[in-house]
């Protein structure tokens, strides 16, 4: 199981959770469906996600599927 670490700002605002906060709840249901998947599976389909260049192991979620 992997674990989802999500930016925290100097004053402990959390941009993520903000986001999520202000999506429709489908919207943000597939998100966290997504999030899901990555946090559980042993092997993510190479659709639900991309390495972002010149980064130390940052990944963008796509958003595909569902």
């Amino acid at each position: 199981m992997r674990d989802i670490i999500f930016y925290k700002t100097v004053n402990n605002k959390v941009p993520v959770e903000e986001f999520l906060e202000e999506l429709s709840d489908k919207h943000a249901e597939k998100v966290l469906w997504v999030l899901r998947l990555i946090k559980e599976l042993d092997r993510v389909p190479a659709e639900y996600f991309k390495k972002l260049e010149n980064t130390n192991d940052i990944w963008e979620v796509m958003n595909s599927g569902y």
